[in-house]
Order: C-alpha cells, then sequence, then structure tokens
C-alpha cells in the first residue's frame, strides 16, 4: 500500500511538472500596429510609454516598451518613431552597451525589406545575465529587440528574437 501511494504521488508530480512547463511555454502572437510590428511572447506583457528626455524630444517622436519579465529572463521591444531617420550605429552602441556585457559573443548583419539591421550577443552582462539584441532601422523607425536571459533560456530566447517582424511599412 505504501509503495502505491509514492508511486501516486510521484505520479502527481510528474504530471503537475509537466503542466507547469506547458504553461510556461505558451507562445503567443501579438500583433502591434500603431508601432508596426509582430512578435511572440511566452506571457503577459506589460506595455508602457518610453521616458523620453528633453534633450531626445527634439529627434524622437514617440517610443514604446513592450516587457515580458519572467524573473529569470526579460523579452522586450521597444520601437520608436524618430523624426529624422535613424543611425543604427550608433543605436547599436548605446543599446546594446547599456547591458555591461563582458564580452561579446558577436555580430551580424540582418536583412529586411526596406530596411538594415544587426544582431549583437554578449555574455557575462550586468546581473549575470547573457544578452541576445536585434537593432532593426526602419525608414524612420528603430526597433530593439532584446532577450536578457540566464543560462539555460538560451532556446526560447532566439524563438522570442526570430519571431519579431516588421509590418505595414
Amino acid at each position: 500500500m505504501r509503495w502505491q501511494a509514492k508511486f501516486l504521488a510521484l505520479l502527481v508530480l510528474a504530471f503537475t511538472a509537466g503542466s507547469i512547463d506547458v504553461r510556461a511555454e505558451s507562445w503567443r502572437k501579438h500583433v502591434y500596429r500603431p508601432d508596426r510590428f509582430e512578435t511572440e511572447f511566452s506571457g503577459e506583457v506589460v506595455v508602457r510609454a518610453s521616458q523620453i528626455s528633453d534633450a531626445a524630444k527634439a529627434r524622437i517622436e514617440r517610443s514604446t516598451n513592450y516587457i515580458q519579465d519572467g524573473g529569470s529572463f526579460k523579452y522586450m521591444v521597444t520601437a520608436a518613431l524618430t523624426k529624422s531617420g535613424v543611425n543604427l550605429d550608433k543605436g547599436v552602441a548605446a543599446g546594446f552597451g547599456s547591458y555591461k556585457c563582458q564580452s561579446s559573443l558577436g555580430q551580424t548583419a540582418l536583412t529586411l525589406p526596406g530596411g538594415t539591421g544587426r544582431e549583437t550577443r554578449g555574455a557575462g552582462c550586468e546581473g549575470g545575465f547573457q544578452v541576445d539584441a536585434r537593432y532593426y532601422a526602419v525608414g524612420n523607425w528603430f526597433y530593439q529587440v532584446i532577450a536578457h536571459y540566464k543560462a539555460g533560456g538560451e532556446k526560447s530566447a532566439r524563438r522570442f528574437l526570430q519571431s519579431f517582424k516588421v509590418i505595414g511599412q
């Protein structure tokens, strides 16, 4: 009788653990037409207008952050509409530099219709995170697509980054 109770408890634990994993990985496409992009998130997304300094208001029309914070990871898209175009090199340097990574894992040029992009990866970033980031310049739009995660989160981070698409150009 005792072994049956232990077996039943293990079975319930295994089923529950499987259910938790499935919920954690329930990816869903989100479409944000005003900011002209779509992407997949695996959980609740907080949408917040970015704080724009008075100096930056001369260059930036508006900017919005889309954030999923899972504790051991954070997925974020920042969509900024500029007034006179985007300097991709400056945007990448400023954006990626803010994560204070100890080592660079490389940069890759990205192509997309009507724009340019770059992927940058770093390890040993502030707080012990790894950061994979994609930056896109499309007309007057500048997109920062950031996966900020702990070891073991690479597969989900890649899925998030690869799901991002510019729409309505």
